[in-house]
């Protein structure tokens, strides 16, 4: 940021990168791509670590988000039509504390055993989200967490109950 709290050329501010990062979740299940979704949930050194402690591989990962994607589409269009959508708004947002960002920063790379993650920002959101269509129109609450690490953003809880 540069005084006067405007985002530099090329830096997103923290609003515009929540809701950027919540619209390409939403754009994900849209299209069940659970390639995206696998970027958006952690970053590149948890997958690493996750992969070699559970003899997964990226495929796995990748497969398991295209279910998740596949289900939650096939439960929206049930309730609200084969042409539903999905639409979202955040509504309200706070920040974590700087304990929080502490406390995860420790636990991942203890994690890791490394030191190569830096939480920077955390925010939970209350997001309202419209599914719509033919059948029905749906709205609900979720209360994602979002946490910026070593510069990029990514879902740490998706907050759906």
């Amino acid at each position: 940021m540069t005084p006067g709290g405007f985002a530099a050329v090329g830096e997103e501010d923290t609003a515009t990168a929540c809701q950027n990062l919540m619209s390409d979740y939403y754009s994900a299940i849209m299209s069940e791509n659970g390639e995206n979704l696998y970027k958006l949930m952690a970053p590149p050194e948890y997958w690493e670590y996750y992969m070699q402690e559970f003899s997964k591989d990226e495929s796995d990962i990748i497969s398991t988000y295209n279910d998740a994607a596949s289900n939650t589409l096939a439960q929206w269009h049930a309730e609200c039509g084969d042409d539903a959508k999905v639409s979202f708004k955040i509504e309200a947002s706070g920040y974590q504390s700087d304990e929080f960002l502490s406390e995860w920063t420790d636990t991942m790379n203890k994690t890791l055993g490394s030191n190569l993650l830096n939480a920077e920002e955390a925010m939970t959101l209350n997001v309202k989200q419209t599914v719509a269509g033919s059948l029905n129109t749906k709205e609900t609450t979720a209360s994602p967490t979002l946490i910026k690490v070593n510069g990029k953003w990514y879902i740490l809880d998706e907050g759906v109950q």
